[in-house]
């Protein structure tokens, strides 16, 4: 009986251990997500999202965002051709811009990519 008593005891604390170790990490995880910041912004991956909705994904105001807008488009006159993303893709409806976030990720990709500097 004494024979099986130290492997009996080695596998107890070994789940012991195992059990601890696992709780540990689930508390962690959960202080973790409390640390979150509160506010985020959720984007739609797929469809139309606005003007308003860029600046918050892009973290600016949205009065800097339009200006950005407005002096890319000024630039863009000036080109009779150029890349894709050199410039943020959008389409105008009634008025409205409207942006796709996977094409301002491809945005931001393209400019972090080319080392571009962006003026507005």
């Amino acid at each position: 009986m004494s024979k099986h008593f130290l492997s009996v005891s080695i596998v107890l604390l070994s789940i012991a251990l195992f059990f601890l170790a696992f709780q540990l990490g689930k508390s962690n995880n959960v202080s973790l997500e409390a640390k979150a910041p509160i506010h985020k912004v959720e984007v739609l991956d797929n469809g139309l999202i606005t003007a308003k909705e860029v600046a918050e994904y892009l973290s600016m105001d949205v009065e800097q965002f339009n200006k950005l807008i407005a002096s890319q488009t000024l630039e863009r006159a000036g080109y009779s051709s150029f890349d894709t993303y050199r410039f943020i893709p959008y389409i105008q409806l009634n008025g409205e811009k409207y942006f796709t976030k996977k094409q301002v990720d491809e945005w931001i990709n393209y400019n972090i990519t080319t080392w571009g500097n962006i003026h507005f």
